[in-house]
């Protein structure tokens, strides 16, 4: 693994710490959310796209209330089809889930960018984990303020072929599927 000294450049009210490189190439820089607190990892396939992945950091740390509630609906519908699994210990520990209190309940810790990721507009996916799903944690695909994707971490990002298909293949949420794979509206 490569290691780049980056000092402490400033960007857009963002720091980044350090940045590194992968064996298999990836970058991944090193900040500080707003949002999600420190140590938050921007992971992208070339130091150029550092700058936009922190402009897509940006909009996470301060996405319009109308599509945070909608994330947080998508979110609820994501725990509700678990809760079944969770004993009444790990219910307690989370206490009442609802759309008011699920954020708690994640924790963000990547901003993801690709080729696949356009540049005329915000899109990106997230890594992170949530208390209900521990096995397989939490991915949320954007774009243009649009969600595309919740659930399991599937590395579904954005324009490409394998959210296409999972969304060909399984389609939106449904109430009536016993376990559904995208927890997200069609009209997103």
């Amino acid at each position: 693994m490569g290691l780049f000294s980056f000092g402490k450049k400033k960007s857009d009210g963002y720091i980044i710490k350090e940045i590194k490189e992968s064996g298999s190439g990836l970058i991944t820089a090193i900040t500080t959310s707003k949002k999600w607190g420190e140590d938050f990892r921007l992971v992208c396939r070339s130091e150029e796209q550092i700058s936009y992945a922190l402009g897509c950091l940006d909009y996470l740390d301060s996405m319009p209330l109308e599509v945070e509630k909608r994330l947080c609906k998508y979110l609820v519908r994501y725990y509700k089809d678990f809760e079944q699994f969770l004993d009444d210990e790990q219910k307690a520990d989370m206490g009442t889930v609802n759309e008011g209190s699920v954020l708690k309940l994640i924790r963000i810790r990547s901003v993801i960018v690709d080729d696949h990721c356009r540049r005329d507009r915000v899109e990106f996916h997230i890594e992170g984990g949530c208390k209900w799903e521990v096995e397989h944690g939490l991915e949320i695909t954007i774009s243009d303020g649009k969600i595309l994707y919740v659930g399991a971490f599937e590395d579904y990002g954005p324009n490409t072929s394998r959210l296409a298909y999972i969304i060909d293949k399984y389609g939106y949420y449904d109430p009536d599927k016993d376990m559904n794979t995208n927890y997200v509206d069609k009209d997103a």
